[in-house]
């Protein structure tokens, strides 16, 4: 007997709507834990709190904890099943030594029983880190470790969400081409491995850009005085003088070229332009020096951006990181491109255990292969094969009227770089590098 319309309509939507169904609890809805929804998520770490790595450890440090009590109070935890499960935090003081990282890392895997790594500030004490994760096939999140050579070991539980080291000083040069493509340049670099990485890359992207090279030249670690290296390279009458150093050595060289009177049309050093004590020491010399950094504050992302680039976002803006970093800082003290790494360490874990609905080691790292992320560090997007980050740009700022100011990328600049900038001598009758 042949069915009524009315009820080939009916069945028609009873069909429907149950395929309807079936397709958002198959693909839309999120998927189920495959394993028991632990009650809180454990991440340790050590950080060098005392020793030489005291400052940048304890910025990350502050950026760790800015992010979990973003994620824990703000967020409402990470979402696994139908549980909202927070974030704990472990961590030792390594005094930035090396000899005692490993014992620490073994502590926090085997007694502290905690369910992921991040790793520990500078790539000395990361290289000693990465074996004792892999050992125990613990995840970990390489936060500033930012030697190449660390991604070269065959990690395949290390991921990094911060630029290594031969491609940070890339963009500076991609800036100098656009400002003046018949430019010379210098390159100094001190003889250890991060620097020499630095002065590579820029060497590299420089002769891919057709820039001149005119003077390349090492200095010792110890190094007491520049004046011979300056002296031979002040002959070749750079146009662009690059320095890629530490602290204390690039503010000795800074004052140096003052001394000398070298002047150039621009004057670049990695991230130390970048720090209180630079300025302290230089005052308005410091007027139109550049660095390079993973992250300053003023320059961060935003959803807008994410949203423009077809990431996704997760984490605070940039306001609201700076209200939760001032909740756990020292009094003060105020976010370093480290601060904003730490962040950027735990927010890019905490969505890949949402995303992998798992603490499973090797599913959230399968996650991490694929996961195209911004938070206000910037991008994340790593090499499946060996962990090495792939999309963060670093950031170029410029001491411009006292403020230190993101100039490179266009995309976030909040000013125009300064070039050429104003002498030593103009700079002693208080000339300041203004747009």
């Amino acid at each position: 007997m042949a069915l009524k319309p009315a009820v080939i309509v009916a069945l028609a939507l009873v069909v429907i709507v149950v395929a309807g169904l079936l397709y958002w609890y198959f693909v839309v809805a999120p998927p189920k834990p495959t394993e028991e929804i632990p009650d809180k998520i454990t991440v340790g770490l050590t950080l060098g709190l005392s020793g030489s790595y005291s400052y940048a450890s304890h910025q990350g440090l502050w950026g760790i904890q800015a992010a979990i009590k973003w994620i824990n109070e703000v967020y409402g935890g990470i979402k696994i099943g139908n549980k909202a499960v927070k974030i704990e935090l472990k961590y030792y003081d390594d005094q930035s030594n090396k000899e005692l990282v490993s014992s620490l890392y073994e502590q926090l895997i085997n007694v502290d029983k905690v369910d992921f790594l991040l790793g520990p500030y500078g790539s000395p004490l990361v290289m000693v880190a990465a074996p004792v994760a892999a050992k125990y096939n613990k995840l970990m999140i390489n936060w500033m470790g930012t030697g190449d050579i660390i991604h070269e070991q065959g990690y395949k539980n290390l991921v990094m969400v911060s630029t290594h080291s031969s491609y940070q000083m890339r963009p500076a040069m991609e800036m100098i081409k656009t400002l003046d493509p018949n430019a010379t340049i210098a390159v100094i670099f001190k003889e250890d491995e991060h620097n020499r990485y630095l002065a590579r890359g820029a060497l590299e992207e420089a002769v891919k850009l057709g820039l001149s090279v005119v003077f390349n030249k090492s200095y010792p670690v110890d190094i007491r005085d520049f004046t011979p290296i300056f002296t031979e390279m002040a002959a070749k009458k750079p146009d662009v003088i690059v320095i890629c150093a530490h602290e204390a050595d690039g503010i000795l060289a800074a004052q140096q070229l003052a001394e000398l009177n070298i002047n150039a049309k621009l004057m670049i050093m990695g991230f130390v332009p970048s720090l209180k004590s630079f300025r302290d020491a230089l005052g308005n010399l410091a007027e139109g020096w550049a660095g390079t950094n993973q992250w300053t504050y003023g320059a961060s992302y935003t959803p807008d951006d994410a949203q423009a680039l077809g990431y996704e976002w997760f984490g605070p803006t940039e306001d609201k990181f700076l209200e939760l970093y001032n909740q756990v800082a020292s009094p003060g003290q105020f976010p370093s491109e480290h601060a904003g790494a730490g962040a950027a360490a735990i927010l890019v874990l905490a969505r890949a255990i949402e995303k992998a609905q798992s603490l499973n080691q090797d599913a959230v790292r399968n996650v991490l292969n694929t996961m195209k992320l911004v938070t206000l560090y910037g991008l994340y997007q790593i090499d499946p094969t060996t962990g090495k980050q792939i999309a963060h740009k670093e950031i170029l700022s410029q001491w411009q009227g006292g403020r230190f100011v993101a100039i490179w990328p266009p995309e976030i600049a909040v000013s125009r770089p300064v070039y050429p900038i104003p002498t030593w001598d103009e700079k002693r009758q208080g000339a300041q590098a203004l747009p």
